[in-house]
């Protein structure tokens, strides 16, 4: 039998002398290298995964926020347009009214020149009126006032008549009663026996 060789120690799989990584090494190595990857891999992907849909929950809030937006805009125009409109129907409404009030206030301030013209004009007439007629009055007292002093003159006159016949009257009969009342002394003294004559 041949004599056997003497067999030196096994080297390390895996390593060679010169400190390089065997291919078995190397292969497990990249399939670990493989195996990170892979988990960081997942890990990007359960990330991405998330930031996707925190993306799309964050688009989705940005869509509403921006259709919001949009309502909000358009509200704001149509609140705008309305305002507007209404501002611009209240706009012509005033001027309408001031111009209404304007005509009004002429309208009545002629009124009231022509009111003030025909009080002036009537206040005239009434002094007038009252001038005619205080003279009237004044001409009428003084008619009255002689035809008093008339009337008292008749009045006196008449009375100064009546005083003259009464008198004229009052003698005649007195002078009628005297020559009665003599008549009658005398034919009483004639009865006693006496003589009118001889008293």
């Amino acid at each position: 039998m041949p004599p056997k060789k003497k067999k030196g120690k096994k080297k390390k799989k895996g390593r060679k002398d010169d400190g390089e990584l065997t291919v078995d090494d190397k292969y497990k190595k990249t399939l670990e290298e493989v195996e990170a990857l892979k988990d960081h891999l997942a890990v990007r992907k359960e990330l991405a995964h998330r930031s996707q849909s925190a993306g799309l929950v964050w688009k989705h809030h940005m869509l509403e926020a921006q259709t919001q937006l949009e309502e909000r805009e358009e509200n704001q125009k149509a609140v705008s347009s309305e305002m507007t409109r209404q501002y611009k129907t209240m706009q012509t409404e005033l001027s309408l009214r001031i111009h209404q009030l304007e005509t009004e206030l002429e309208r009545t301030r002629l009124q009231l020149d022509d009111t003030q013209s025909e009080l002036k004009k009537t206040k005239a007439e009434k002094e007038e009126m009252t001038k005619q007629k205080n003279l009237e009055i004044e001409d009428l007292q003084n008619r009255i006032k002689k035809m008093g002093d008339k009337f008292l003159k008749i009045f006196l006159d008449n009375m100064e008549q009546l005083k003259v016949q009464i008198d004229e009257q009052a003698k005649g009969r007195w002078a009628e009663r005297a020559t009665m009342i003599q008549s009658e002394n005398k034919q009483t003294l004639l009865e006693f026996g006496l003589h009118p004559l001889d008293i």
